[in-house]
């Protein structure tokens, strides 16, 4: 899975609270729930962003297999 598809996956799965990964990624609320909502928008949005988003999910997986 690369990382597009790890920070969309991160915010449609709803696995953790949007308020949380905003506060965690330091990326607006509103923002955030504008990529929730229509996921396809994170391909257009700043590599660091995403990237950003993916390592939450990471740590997020990692948190869960543990």
């Amino acid at each position: 899975m690369n990382d597009l598809e790890k920070s969309q996956k991160l915010l449609t799965a709803k696995l953790r609270p949007l308020n949380i990964i905003s506060k965690e990624s330091k990326i607006s609320y509103d923002t955030i729930r504008h990529y929730a909502s229509h996921p396809e928008k994170l391909q257009e949005a700043a590599w660091i962003r995403v990237y950003t988003l993916a390592l939450i999910y990471d740590d997020l997986v990692s948190e869960l297999t543990r």
